[in-house]
């Protein structure tokens, strides 16, 4: 029995020892195709904001709106000193320029003088500067010059920024036919009995185009919140004092600032440029009777408040972000950056809006 046993298990690992010897059957692995890597296609324009614009700006480039401009010279670019470039996409180049006034077409800058302003361009390719003679476009934000546009000098560009620049603020040339910040109010805008001596007017209603002129001071403050927020409204809530002082010593005429009987009429005078467009101050309603330039005596100033949030129509940021005011009278002007958080700021727009309607 035990000898049988002993047989049936030496016959099993025998068996067993044969499968294991057999080689398995050889299976051919295909290797796995190739992927064709294909580009991420991008967004179309439009479809979302680009890396770096504002709310409000527009995707593609657009043409100098010269008569938007704080100060327009014709200068010859004298040095170029590379800053530092922000690594974004694009990148931001940041220079800066000395330049060689040759001309002044609006400012108060003087010909033969030098300036020294910083200029940035996000692009992909560094920026190229032009040589000889240059229209530039710079504005005064924040304590420093910045270079907002320049083009090639030729005459037939002069021409055309020339007359820009002698318009009001605000103004345009549409079609042939000049446009002012009040066109909406056609024949309420000027009173028709009133007749100036002036070299431009509105198409649309008749106003003429008004300067301020020399010798005159135009300053914009920021007025401090009544409560300061950290993080939150640095720059306050909106509310800016106009001041315009009479710096000689004599009597000034200021065209461009309208009075009736004693009451200075800042709201048909001034305009605030914001994000490309023009508007009147809110509850402007028009010159209904004639009026007279507000005269001022050697020292002399005169001042308002204006709240910037109560402007309808511009794209207001959301979270926090930057936009700027331009507060125009006549020519003159003062460009402010203004910080804005939506969360704050929405409900003191919210609560202008009910008090001009």
């Amino acid at each position: 029995m035990r000898s049988k046993y002993l047989f049936q298990l030496t016959l099993a690992v025998s068996l067993s020892s044969t499968v294991l010897a057999v080689d398995p059957p050889k299976v051919q692995i295909k290797p796995a195709p190739r992927l064709a890597i294909q580009p991420v296609p991008r967004p179309v324009p439009g479809a979302r904001p680009l890396p770096g614009r504002f709310p409000g700006q527009p995707a593609k480039p657009q043409p100098v709106q010269w008569g938007e401009k704080q100060i327009v010279v014709i200068a010859t670019i004298i040095d170029i000193k590379q800053g530092p470039t922000a690594k974004s996409f694009p990148p931001i180049y940041n220079h800066t320029l000395t330049m060689k006034i040759e001309g002044v077409l609006r400012g108060d800058h003087k010909a033969g003088s030098d300036l020294t302003a910083n200029h940035s361009a996000r692009q992909q390719q560094k920026p190229v500067y032009p040589k000889g003679k240059v229209i530039v476009a710079l504005s005064n934000v924040r304590g420093g010059l910045r270079v907002e546009a320049f083009e090639e000098a030729n005459e037939k560009k002069l021409d055309s920024i020339r007359l820009a620049c002698e318009l009001p603020l605000g103004w345009k040339s549409m079609n042939g036919k000049l446009i002012s910040p009040w066109a909406a109010q056609k024949e309420r805008a000027w009173p028709k009995a009133q007749k100036i001596d002036a070299k431009h007017f509105c198409s649309a209603t008749g106003r003429p185009a008004l300067l301020v002129g020399g010798g005159l001071s135009y300053t914009v403050e920021k007025v401090p919140p009544s409560k300061d927020i950290k993080w939150t409204n640095p720059d306050g809530d909106g509310e800016y004092k106009i001041i315009v002082t009479n710096s000689t010593a004599k009597p000034i005429g200021i065209d461009a600032l309208r009075q009736q009987g004693k009451r200075i009429l800042w709201k048909e005078s001034l305009v605030i440029l914001c994000q490309g467009k023009s508007y009147a101050i809110p509850g402007s309603v028009g010159l209904l009777r004639p009026t007279q330039p507000v005269l001022l005596k050697p020292g002399q100033s005169v001042s308002t408040v204006v709240n910037a949030l109560s402007l309808e129509g511009p794209s207001w940021p959301k979270g926090g972000y930057r936009i700027e005011f331009q507060f125009c009278l006549g020519e003159r002007s003062s460009k402010q950056s203004f910080y804005y958080m939506s969360r704050h700021h929405d409900v003191i727009r919210s609560g202008l809006k009910k008090q001009v309607n």
